[in-house]
């Protein structure tokens, strides 16, 4: 599960209820194949000669069915309403002869098998999830450094139109329109599932709109969302490959900040309801600040930077508590959105999630 859950500065994601609750998330939500069927996708692909013995199940804790050989990674998506791994191969396809990224040797649509399928050559290295504590501070810094290099050779990628890359028939001409289509979807769910107060829903509503229109101006790249430990491979401090493309996004630079000051400020996020909690419970990577400031500085010298992160962080909250994984989490979060997330004026903004995490950081 991946959001803004420091925004609320929350309790009660720290609790065993909790913790039990994601982890049950994920059984429910996950999809299971035999190894047995992985091996006859792989044949129908003309990649012979991978036996069902052969085959285990990534054990990372998310809702997708990734499975693992000696040289591949094979990912499966039984939904056929839409794309779920297709920016994995625009991205190999423009980068992944020069860039440490995944490396997509095959993918289908419902053509060649009855699925989505995305097959990866498994890159070398560890799992950064597994090892971080590991390094050294200038060790961890150094990977870093490494991986904001390949989120922005991804920004070499632009587009038209801004949107999610996996479809493609949805495009808006501004980045202020694709937000507002996306939070009133979150919106609607939110209203569909009774969660929250309507008069909550209507002050937060309220103050999105308000604010949206920051973003008439912006530029559409190819935006990674969900940069974290779990994402990256490395041997030592080098990396050898950012993975895991599936939610990339056309959207304006400033997005990429969601994860990074993310995986900064909280990133125990990214291993709830798995065992690796209790080592990221309470941690920060405040050090990577400093290194982030420097190498984005069209991003940090924008006047309306933590305006911009304000309503990004807010819709991105909203997602997570419309996707209904925990009600004691989201009554939580609702108010703390509302008691600090929408100020009254700009000065107000200091003392928001990004505006604590920017200020306190004296950046």
């Amino acid at each position: 599960m991946n959001y803004n859950e420091s925004m609320a500065d929350s309790k009660y994601s720290d609790s065993e209820e909790y913790q039990k609750q994601i982890a049950e998330g994920y059984k429910k939500r996950s999809v299971v194949f035999s190894t047995e069927e992985i091996a006859r996708v792989f044949a129908l692909l003309g990649i012979q000669g991978i036996e069902p013995t052969s085959i285990s199940q990534a054990t990372s804790g998310n809702v997708n069915a990734t499975y693992l050989t000696a040289d591949y990674v094979i990912k499966i998506n039984k939904n056929k309403e839409h794309r779920s791994y297709l920016p994995n191969k625009i991205i190999s396809d423009a980068l992944g002869a020069s860039a440490p990224i995944v490396k997509v040797v095959a993918y289908d649509f419902f053509e060649k098998t009855p699925y989505e399928v995305l097959v990866m050559a498994r890159s070398p290295g560890t799992v950064l999830l597994d090892d971080i504590f590991d390094l050294s501070e200038a060790q961890q810094i150094a990977l870093f450094k490494q991986v904001l290099g390949v989120i922005k050779k991804g920004y070499d990628i632009t587009f038209p139109t801004f949107g999610r890359i996996n479809l493609e028939s949805e495009s808006f001409s501004t980045y202020t329109a694709y937000l507002k289509h996306e939070f009133s979807e979150y919106m609607r769910d939110m209203r569909k599932q009774k969660i929250g107060e309507e008069s909550d829903i209507q002050k937060l509503e309220n103050y999105f709109y308000k604010h949206v229109g920051v973003f008439d101006d912006e530029t559409s790249v190819f935006v990674h969302t969900d940069i974290h430990p779990g994402n990256i491979l490395h041997e030592g401090d080098h990396l050898t490959a950012v993975i895991d493309f599936d939610s990339s996004i056309k959207a304006p630079k400033v997005r990429t900040m969601v994860s990074l000051l993310g995986l900064i400020e909280n990133p125990q996020q990214f291993v709830e309801g798995t065992d690796l909690f209790s080592l990221y419970k309470g941690k920060k990577f405040l050090h990577f600040l400093p290194t982030l400031v420097q190498e984005f500085p069209d991003v940090f010298n924008d006047s309306q930077l933590l305006l911009k992160l304000n309503l990004l962080g807010l819709k991105e909250g909203l997602m997570w508590v419309a996707d209904n994984w925990s009600e004691e989490w989201n009554k939580e979060m609702i108010t703390r959105m509302l008691k600090e997330e929408i100020p009254e004026t700009k000065e107000g903004l200091h003392e928001s999630y990004y505006g604590r995490i920017l200020l306190h950081n004296k950046i």
